[in-house]
């Protein structure tokens, strides 16, 4: 027989919050404080998420989430008719600029690709009569030209079959620049790009299979999949060779950026140590709040036994302990969501300022509801698995049981006859094993990430943490090398700026660092005997005094001979070759036999930003990656042997006193769009605030799971003494003295404090075997030395509340006499 009493049971269950104002104040922070931590969490995790993908898509150039290739008008009218298609942009290729010595692609595009299309610096507007064009800067200047709105520029072009290179057509025109614009810096896209209008487009004879149709699908998950069957369901075959395609086939073009796009790449391994962090958080919040729930339904046992004599059923009994739950989570929550998103706000800010390879974006408001769904459900799902196992033990009490309930379990005979204060406290304590250890576990889980925060930024090693960026006062280069996008001897930099420097008053010495970039590539460069892919430098004698040898010694007679060469070595991947080899060095079948003289630690401050793929067969993305050997030679048998004459970085060194105005001189330099650089000051900065702001995210997660845990044993040692007042006035009245009541007491909470410092030292042993170690390991700035103090200071402070906290709430609790305390509580 089914009885309509939910109402019942949510006013019930609001009384028995609101009887006990002290209990549900605890819960309501401490559900707040868990639900700060996971929108914070998450916040940070999605910024910095969406970060990622913007910068990658620079250097894509489209936001789009992928594209259809080689297909005709027809083609297009069929698949952006396809229901998953949300919107869709139309490219028309036309050619390539008919120069020699500039690449640069033409084509049409029409309003929406502009709009989805990440490009910088837009003046002026997009092609609409048949004469304009919109042309990228770089490009309008390489052909001679100022690049102003409104300027005559002619265009020599060849119309080509689309990826195969066939020309169809030459052709030159006039075209009035109606707007210009610049590729990102972190741009892939090394060609230029010129934009016709359609009216000038549709009056060429063009290939007809020369569209790129770009599209918005619903969202970017598994985006290949769904290009495939978008185009199979409109009777399409998907290939990946470019070339004369036969009829109904058509290429897809997937925009990885998108994390969960299944063409990005993820490193499990990269991310283990912060998904352990994060499940170390989870169970933390898990431990406090099923503890909470725990003592909540111990206090409740004999009313809700009194609730079952009158008929309530174990479901309705497990209902009112879940409503309990809800009704204090979703105010907790709402608040928790509030400050957590600020939290975030604040965070993400303080990485995008100091790291200028993230993107700096803003939570919009499709992910900050995305942010508070996620918390929302994973503080729901704590406090719901926390709540399970009290509601299952408070539905199984019979009203018998719970009417004569003592949680301390009493055994019938003991070893020894001689009961101290000290042996009560134990035997009190270790009643309840599952109680024990939640308690001390979240005691510990909080000290254990608080310490493993200072752990990793104690060990940050400054010196340490630049030495393999930079190793001058001063480095100069092109923007794009030091944004890890240098690709040949284009974005080198010019020797105006070296010669300026050196003249300047207060240069002490400097050295350049040579590379030719993607103009050469295996097997272009070989060694001969060795099947690697050799990457060869021209480097100063001034930058070699600053490299530390690892094998060998530097010989400044033999090295101006040229016949001898250093090996760069990176990390644990070691040179196929030591000091005293022979070898033999082929360019474009031009052979020098060198010598190796030594070899050096290779890194970012003498190298490349990056660490190029190279495989065995260009052509062929299965063949086999070449090994990387790094090959340093003296500038003039460099030169002589690549003809190349680009600088890639120039490292210097000034006086002290003289920094200040080298600061000044290099950023008025930076007015110029091929000129950055950096100094050793920079980086030790960048360096400082990164140590921040690993303290501050570390710090803010640390304090809030310390609150919780800290509300958490304020609570327990509050509802160890209500729940025992009726024993302790017992014990008072037969002559045991208040002082030795509040000893008593005292020694149970240090026996909580104790066991949190011994579990959060063999935890904290585990977290840096088997998370923090690797973790220091793979960054180069930090090296790892055992910290412990933040444990010891934490748990003096649990100890000290401990004892204070009890001694006074003892204190305010046992004012009223015996006999009255005794009457009242039974």
């Amino acid at each position: 027989m089914k009885v309509k009493n939910k109402a019942y049971i949510r006013r019930l269950a609001k009384n028995i919050l609101n009887a006990n104002k002290n209990r549900r104040n605890i819960l309501l922070i401490a559900i707040a404080l868990t639900s700060i931590l996971f929108t914070s969490l998450f916040s940070v995790a999605l910024g910095l998420g969406k970060s990622m993908e913007t910068q990658r898509m620079k250097t894509i150039g489209t936001i789009s989430h992928g594209s259809f290739k080689d297909i005709s008008d027809e083609d297009v009218e069929i698949l952006t008719q396809d229901k998953d298609v949300k919107d869709f942009s139309v490219r028309e290729k036309v050619g390539i600029l008919d120069d020699e010595k500039i690449s640069a692609e033409l084509s049409y595009m029409d309003k929406k690709g502009f709009e989805w299309s990440l490009i910088e610096k837009v003046k002026g507007k997009f092609p609409e009569k048949e004469n304009q064009v919109f042309i990228d800067i770089a490009t309008a200047k390489k052909l001679g030209y100022k690049g102003e709105i409104g300027e005559e520029i002619e265009i020599p072009f060849k119309i080509e079959k689309p990826y195969t290179g066939e020309i169809i057509e030459k052709k030159s025109d006039k075209f009035i620049i109606s707007g210009t614009f610049q590729n990102p810096i972190d741009s892939n896209v090394g060609v230029g790009q010129i934009y016709l209008s359609k009216a000038y487009v549709d009056k060429l004879s063009l290939p007809e299979n020369n569209n790129d149709v770009e599209v918005m699908l619903k969202n970017s998950f598994m985006i290949r999949d769904k290009l495939i069957k978008i185009a199979e369901r409109n009777g399409y075959k998907v290939v990946d060779d470019p070339g004369n395609l036969s009829d109904k086939e058509i290429r897809t073009g997937v925009n990885f950026a998108y994390l969960l796009s299944g063409d990005s790449s993820f490193d499990f391994k990269t991310f283990l140590p912060f998904l352990s962090f994060l499940i170390l958080v989870i169970v933390a919040g898990y431990l406090i709040i099923n503890n909470i729930f725990k003592i909540s339904v111990n206090e409740d046992i004999k009313l809700l036994g009194l609730l079952k004599t009158i008929g309530m059923t174990k479901p309705q009994i497990k209902r009112l302990i879940h409503l309990e739950s809800l009704a204090v989570a979703l105010p907790s929550i709402l608040v928790g969501d509030l400050v957590g998103i600020s939290i975030g706000k604040i965070i993400l800010n303080k990485i995008f300022a100091n790291n200028e390879m993230l993107t700096d974006v803003k939570l919009s408001l499709m992910v900050i509801i995305l942010i508070i769904v996620f918390s929302t459900a994973f503080t729901l799902l704590t406090v719901f698995l926390s709540v399970m196992r009290p509601a299952r033990y408070a539905a199984k009490v019979s009203p018998i049981d719970a009417s004569k309930y003592n949680e301390t379990t009493i055994k019938k005979k003991y070893k020894s006859e001689n009961i101290s204060l000290g042996k009560l406290a134990r035997r009190e304590v270790f009643s309840n094993k599952f109680r024990f250890i939640s308690i001390v576990l979240s005691i510990s889980l909080s000290a254990v990430i608080l310490n493993s925060v200072l752990t990793y930024t104690g060990n940050i090693d400054l010196e340490k943490g630049i030495s393999d960026v930079i190793v001058t006062d001063y480095n100069i280069a092109s923007p794009k090398y030091f944004r890890y996008m240098y690709l040949g001897s284009e974005e080198g930099i010019e020797k105006k700026f070296i010669d300026e420097i050196e003249s300047y008053k207060g240069f002490k010495g400097g050295g350049a660092l040579y590379y030719y970039g993607y103009e050469y590539d295996y097997p272009d460069i070989k060694i001969e005997d060795k099947k690697v892919a050799p990457i060869l430098f021209g480097i100063d004698e001034y930058l070699i005094d600053k490299q530390k040898f690892i094998d060998g010694e530097f010989d400044k007679e033999k090295w101006q001979t040229g016949n001898y060469v250093i090996i760069g070595e990176y990390g644990d991947k070691k040179s196929a070759f030591k000091a005293g080899d022979k070898i033999k060095i082929n360019v474009k079948n031009k052979v020098k036999e060198v010598q190796v003289m030594g070899k050096v630690e290779y890194n970012f401050s003498n190298g490349l930003r990056y660490f190029p793929v190279i495989k065995e067969d260009i052509n062929d993305e299965s063949s086999p990656t070449l090994g990387l050997e790094y090959i340093y030679m003296n500038p003039n048998e460099y030169r002589e042997l690549t003809r190349d004459q680009s600088i890639m970085s120039y490292g210097f060194d000034v006086e002290d006193i003289e920094k200040e105005n080298f600061d000044n001189l290099l950023k008025t330099f930076e007015n110029e769009p091929d000129f950055s650089y950096d100094s050793r000051d920079l980086q030790i900065k960048s360096t400082t605030e990164f140590k921040s702001l690993i303290e501050f995210a570390g710090y803010s997660l640390s304090i809030v799971l310390f609150l919780i845990s800290v509300l958490n044993f304020i609570n327990v040692i509050a509802t160890e003494i209500l729940k025992n007042m009726v024993n302790l006035s017992i014990l008072e009245a037969i002559g045991m003295t208040k002082k030795n009541i509040k000893k008593y007491l005292v020694k149970k909470n240090l026996i909580y404090s104790f066991c949190g410092l011994i579990f959060s030292f063999l935890i904290m042993l585990l977290v840096n075997k088997f998370i923090l170690v690797d973790f220091m390991a793979q960054t180069k700035w930090t090296s790892y030395k055992f910290v412990i103090m933040p444990l010891i200071l934490v748990n003096i402070i649990n100890i000290i509340i401990g004892i204070i906290f009890t001694g006074k709430f003892y204190e305010r609790h046992s004012k009223n006499n015996l006999i009255d305390r005794i009457r009242n509580l039974e």
